[in-house]
């Protein structure tokens, strides 16, 4: 080595700079407020809708909203290649590129996804009259104004311009609740596909308020297109098909059962929803700071570290929201909604997805990224867990086990995914000390082992609750219980591996 030469690790920029975990907190600080209220309001407000709606009621509303999902998700991928090299120019102060980018994704994506919606209401056409015809009729609006809503969310986060989204987010999250409750209480039924919709627009305007702009642009550059399809496509599918298999529990149990049946699944399966969207704050942030500080080199032991740390303490937030939603859904239920009571043993199960879900969140960003390239395995590892989940689901169904049966697929093919992605993504990780990988497992599993005991503890404490006997000690236990998994859970994950973890 020559005097003029640097060691490895002291020439590849520092990941402190945007990955320490205070940094990471305060830029989510915003965003994770905004959640908080909003997942207060929404599981609120969703719980006055259920009790006017009833499950039969519920579920039809909740069925159209399943379709606007399924329609959201359509997408060519330009949009996601866009993003990614957005991000790129950003880091290397290429600015005109980078605008350039964003607005040839956002015009060629817009496009695609108004399509699905137009789909959805030529369907509609062919649909008797009533809720679910009106719902289909206005899907192009529902469509483009979420997928909108997202790429411009996308966009300000990508300038790490969280306070805005943040401050967007706050918005969205008070706007929606009230609507949901006005909408439901003057016109049924169609309040719960409305009250979104509604939503959708007036926050996706919002962005436009705000300085500087965006500088967004018509731009159909078919050269640029077909490049970002090319990287982008694989990304555009993996969304496509990692919300498919976000939504296949709920749509076996729509597609196979009662409406009576979805109503309770759905209700179940909602304030998960509500949480996970309320983790997703903090990987909003983590997306344009891991892809920038990979840009730029990052690896190395300093990098391993912070990629430990940012897991674990996904898992200790993840798992402190598991245990809290556990401890008071069913109370609530029993109390206000007495006719939704079999959700509750659907909600204990369907619970652990809320840790299981962000785990993952560090090695699937390392795999999408420009500098590791490997969005192709990532999307292969989520396609075959949507075609097991299928099986399995289609298998449990048929066996007559219904739809607990269906949420305890969606838990136990999560963990099978998220260790699958944590061992394709290890190499670019854990490059100097593969003890740290084994340690960081230790600790998942010995979390993920007191979560599932403690669901199975809960369970019995459901089904008396189901059957109309629980009592407040009954309550106070159930609480008890899961305060108790909630601190086990704390105890093995903020140890050794979490030192410094307020650092940066």
């Amino acid at each position: 080595m020559t005097g003029e030469e640097l060691p490895l690790e002291a020439a590849v920029p520092d990941p402190l700079e945007s990955l320490g975990l205070r940094r990471i907190l305060r830029s989510a600080s915003g965003l994770s407020g905004a959640s908080l209220v909003g997942s207060a309001l929404a599981v609120g407000a969703g719980f006055f809708a259920a009790h006017w709606l009833g499950p039969v009621h519920y579920g039809d509303g909740q069925f159209v909203l399943l379709i606007y999902r399924y329609a959201t998700l359509i997408r060519s991928g330009v949009f996601e290649g866009s993003v990614r090299s957005f991000i790129d120019h950003l880091s290397r102060d290429e600015d005109g590129e980078a605008r350039r980018a964003q607005n040839v994704g956002v015009s060629v994506e817009l496009i695609v996804s108004a399509l699905p919606g137009i789909v959805i209401a030529i369907v509609g056409v062919f649909l008797g009259s009533g809720v679910r015809q009106l719902g289909f009729f206005i899907a192009p609006v529902a469509v483009v104004a979420s997928s909108g809503g997202t790429f411009l969310s996308t966009l300000w986060s990508a300038r790490r311009r969280f306070d805005v989204v943040g401050k967007v987010a706050f918005a969205q999250a008070t706007l929606g609740p009230v609507l949901l409750i006005g909408f439901v209480a003057t016109i049924g039924t169609a309040g719960i596909f409305l009250a979104p919709v509604v939503t959708s627009v007036v926050t996706a305007l919002t962005y436009f308020a705000f300085r500087p702009p965006l500088g967004l642009r018509r731009s159909f550059d078919a050269d640029l297109a077909r490049s970002f399809l090319g990287v982008g496509f694989p990304l555009g599918l993996l969304a496509e098909v990692y919300w498919a298999y976000r939504l296949v529990g709920s749509t076996s149990v729509a597609l196979a059962t009662k409406a009576a049946t979805f109503g309770l699944y759905s209700f179940a399966a909602a304030p998960v929803a509500v949480a996970t969207s309320a983790i997703g704050g903090i990987q909003a942030v983590l997306l344009p700071n891991i892809w920038r500080e990979l840009s730029r080199g990052a690896t190395g032991p300093i990098w391993s570290r912070h990629a430990e740390r940012i897991t674990l303490t996904l898992a200790v937030i993840a798992g402190a929201t598991a245990g809290l939603g556990q401890a008071g859904f069913a109370p609530l239920v029993g109390a206000f909604l007495p006719s939704f009571q079999p959700s509750i043993r659907l909600f204990d199960i369907l619970a652990l997805t809320i840790l299981l879900l962000p785990i993952a969140t560090v090695p699937s960003l390392v795999l999408d990224s420009k500098r590791v390239n490997r969005q192709r395995r990532h999307l292969s590892i989520w396609t075959v867990a949507l075609l097991v989940n299928v099986g399995a689901n289609i298998f449990v169904l048929r066996m007559g086990w219904g739809a607990q049966a269906v949420a305890a697929n969606d838990v136990w093919i999560q963990f099978a995914v998220a260790i699958v992605i944590f061992e394709t993504a290890a190499s670019y990780i854990w490059t100097d000390d593969p003890g740290l990988r084994f340690r960081l497992y230790a600790k998942l599993a010995g979390v993920i082992a007191v979560a599932v005991v403690g669901t199975i503890l809960l369970d019995t404490n459901a089904a008396q609750l189901t059957s109309g006997r629980l009592d407040v000690t009954g309550i106070l236990l159930r609480c008890g219980a899961a305060g108790v998994v909630w601190a086990a859970m704390g105890l093995i994950l903020l140890g050794p591996g979490l030192r410094g973890i307020g650092r940066g």
